[in-house]
């Protein structure tokens, strides 16, 4: 194995890769990358078992002698010494009998290698009865608006994923970790040629890792295979494969429904985000919190802490019920505020102190979220 690269091209995706994967006591070959050169396309592929990612260059310098070949070697190494040259300089590999030799200008490296055949990788032989097609400028924006829902190590396993879901020619995002859910629904901007329904659970993991990858792209269309058990997504030069999340998602159908009887105050984005962040101030612990006072045509917002610090923002609303206190965890208040355009308008939906509430978008009406009040 021996070819040789323009250190920008090859920090562009090794930056990409070395926040997915971690450092294994466990299995040492889960730090390493495998790469693979045959003829003049690089291939470039980490693990953690569960997740596979994998993404190639084209070497185009038809004035080398390139030698096909593979190895692993340590990521975070191999990383954080080719971020160090130049950005216009050439770094030389040739891979010796155990170990790759690294060569750029003065400098002279060798990097231990492991076995190929050690490198743990998906069988590519997998069937993948259903396919859809989508942007990864809509999947991202979805993702960026719903996944801070996702539960994180909940013991229903199944909470700790995006369900998509596919009924009658709708397609619908959801997260939850029981306390909130997200909801989204896309209309168009997707290709599905069966018309049966669908549904499967991507992890948490995963879902973050294609919030980032998507950031960078153009608008490009993202390709989804899928099994009972494996999901591949191929867009640009990558390609991923994931285990699925296997469960039976909650029905969040019924809980999104259940608010027709429902009031509703409509907020300006800003000033509610405004109030909501010097609260957040005074509650500053663990376990925050803001009780709401529907109260004579205002919205107030209450918290004081155990050192005597108090904090009461009020904002005109169009209110003519009965005064309501309703308090909720103001962290989760504020997650769904921060993935609302700034020049927006909100329409809060609530019923009584132990009811779900329900926030849309006046601007964007396929976004839903649902939060459970808190018992003080």
């Amino acid at each position: 194995m021996y070819f040789r690269i323009e250190k920008k091209k090859i920090i562009n995706l090794l930056s990409k890769f070395n926040s997915y994967i971690g450092k294994s006591k466990n299995n040492t070959i889960l730090s390493n990358i495998l790469l693979i050169l045959y003829k003049k396309k690089l291939k470039f592929i980490v693990t953690n078992l569960d997740i596979e990612i994998s993404a190639y260059i084209i070497l185009d310098d038809n004035n080398f002698n390139y030698i096909s070949g593979s190895t692993t070697v340590n990521l975070n190494k191999l990383y954080d010494l080719c971020r160090n040259f130049s950005d216009n300089e050439n770094i030389y590999f040739l891979l010796l009998k155990n170990r790759l030799k690294i060569f750029c200008l003065n400098s002279l490296i060798y990097l231990s290698t492991l076995p190929v055949n050690d490198f743990p990788i998906f069988k590519k032989s997998i069937l993948f009865s259903k396919k859809i097609s989508i942007s990864s400028f809509v999947f991202r924006k979805i993702i960026s608006l719903i996944y801070f829902s996702i539960g994180d190590q909940d013991i229903f396993f199944y909470l700790n994923g995006m369900l998509i879901e596919y009924k009658k020619k709708n397609l619908y995002f959801v997260t939850t970790d029981s306390y909130r859910i997200s909801f989204y629904n896309l209309k168009d901007n997707f290709i599905y040629s069966k018309e049966d329904s669908f549904s499967f659970i991507l992890s948490r993991n995963l879902v973050l890792i294609l919030l980032k990858l998507f950031d960078k792209l153009n608008n490009e269309n993202v390709f989804l295979e899928w099994n009972n058990n494996i999901i591949k997504i191929i867009f640009n030069n990558f390609i991923i494969y994931s285990s699925l999340i296997d469960g039976s998602f909650p029905d969040y159908k019924s809980i999104i429904l259940s608010t027709k009887d429902y009031k509703y105050i409509d907020i300006d984005v800003l000033e509610f985000k405004s109030c909501l962040m010097r609260v957040s101030v005074i509650s500053g612990s663990l376990f925050s919190y803001v009780t709401f006072l529907f109260k004579d045509n205002f919205l107030y917002m209450i918290n004081s802490d155990s050192n005597n610090n108090e904090i009461k923002e009020k904002i005109s609303i169009n209110y003519f019920g009965k005064n309501l206190e309703i308090s909720f965890n103001i962290k989760y208040i504020l997650d769904i505020i921060k993935s609302i355009n700034k020049d927006n308008i909100i329409r809060f939906f609530f019923k009584d102190s132990d009811s779900i509430a329900k926030i849309i978008s006046l601007n964007n009406k396929f976004s839903i979220y649902m939060l459970m009040p808190i018992k003080l």
